[in-house]
């Protein structure tokens, strides 16, 4: 996909954070954006930070809604044309410790970061796949790659998101169809304003105390600016990248988190039990899970 101009984009979670700083950027390389947002007030806020004078549309969308998300992607095509590039950025920053975690805790950030994303490929990808054109970039987090304690939850959901992208990539391999996994690391949004967000079906959470403390102190205040994370993420859409890293500094810890996953081959039986490594289908598994053509 190396012309971008004239492109339709549809960022989830798209009115703050990272999800603006990807709007911002789509928009002044000439894209169209549908910016989508479960909050009112930061739909508001964007629309008075990008003005009146670009092609934009601003799209009230709980995520977790299947057939409102289906009318918003009918909506963004009919007023902006085809959309040929879909973020799934939205999440919920669910963090705290296991024991302290409940069921609503599990389901609403399951619901949210994993579900939002799967509603976004079903919505999608059928239109993209019958035109054999589109680009899929999905918002993780370094915590998908190195998982941290007091979150399992969001950990859970991002690590799916990882396993989901890779799919998705291998299979699409050789079409006109390409995959980023966005893999931020400490960055300038609203994370720490969860508590604001969750609904009352899932208010019976034992993480009420520490979401409070956190909107009392911003935890990413002094993070990446979410405009370089934008333009990070057109470059990567422009060059098919797959994986996309927005902090050199983890470079080492992920360096060492695979080798401390390569350690449980030690001991592994040598024969292959029918595994054929020139198999078409294997090799493209694997080509993808590495970068392979893709530039990651």
């Amino acid at each position: 996909m190396k012309e971008l101009s004239g492109r339709t984009a549809f960022i989830t979670g798209g009115a703050s954070g990272i999800g603006l700083g990807m709007a911002r950027t789509f928009l002044a390389a000439g894209i169209k954006v549908a910016i989508a947002d479960v909050r009112e007030d930061h739909l508001d806020t964007a629309r008075k930070l990008i003005g009146p004078d670009l092609p934009v549309l601003y799209l009230p969308l709980d995520v977790t809604d299947r057939d409102a998300f289906q009318r918003a992607a009918d909506e963004a095509e009919a007023k902006l044309g085809t959309v040929s590039i879909l973020c799934n950025n939205a999440g919920v920053g669910v963090l705290g410790r296991a024991l302290d975690s409940r069921y609503a805790d599990w389901d609403w950030t399951l619901s949210v970061n994993l579900g939002g994303v799967v509603n976004g490929i079903q919505t999608f990808l059928p239109r993209f796949a019958a035109r054999d054109d589109g680009h899929i970039v999905n918002t993780s987090s370094i915590g998908g790659m190195l998982p941290m304690p007091g979150g399992a939850p969001y950990v859970a959901s991002k690590a799916a998101i990882d396993g989901i992208s890779e799919a998705l990539a291998s299979e699409f391999d050789g079409s006109g169809i390409g995959v980023t996994l966005l893999i931020p690391g400490p960055t300038q949004t609203n994370i720490n304003q969860v508590g604001r967000l969750r609904p009352a079906a899932y208010a019976d959470s034992g993480l009420t105390e520490f979401e409070r403390q956190l909107d009392r102190e911003p935890i990413f205040a002094g993070g990446l600016n979410p405009l370089e994370t934008g333009r990070m993420v057109l470059a990567a859409i422009e060059a098919n990248r797959l994986y996309l890293f927005t902090h050199n500094v983890f470079r080492e810890g992920v360096a060492e988190h695979f080798a401390a996953i390569m350690t449980g081959f030690e001991g592994a039986s040598d024969e292959d039990y029918g595994v054929d490594a020139s198999n078409p289908l294997f090799a493209r598994i694997v080509r993808a899970g590495a970068g392979g053509s893709r530039d990651g």
